[in-house]
């Protein structure tokens, strides 16, 4: 969706007489975007097309909608302790190798 598409609808509701509400909403979203990175339009956008969507993008000329970056699996290291599973984004050093859970579908 470009932005040419998105002026005339918001030329109307501009007119609608709803300038306070509008304004209101404007407020919330751009709070939304800078606290977060993401507008409460842009996720529904990116839920109903099953993709990665930012309305605010357009003042950056970006498009408003790209396909979803895969999650990127972050190395963890996992140890048994006394009660649960502890895991590190790197090898503890503390931590004894003994107690070391390697991946899934991986051995010692």
């Amino acid at each position: 969706m470009s932005l040419r598409r998105l002026l005339p609808v918001l030329a109307l509701l501009g007119l609608s007489g709803c300038a306070s509400e509008i304004a209101l909403v404007g407020l919330i979203e751009n709070n939304n975007y800078k606290t977060s990175g993401r507008s409460i339009s842009g996720w529904a956008l990116s839920a109903l097309n099953d993709e990665d969507c930012e309305p605010m993008r357009t003042f950056e000329r970006k498009p408003i909608c790209r396909p979803r970056a895969e999650p990127v699996a972050a190395a963890s290291y996992c140890y048994q302790t006394l009660a649960a599973v502890t895991c590190f984004d790197q090898p503890h050093p503390t931590m004894p190798k003994s107690r070391y859970l390697p991946p899934p579908g991986q051995s010692r």
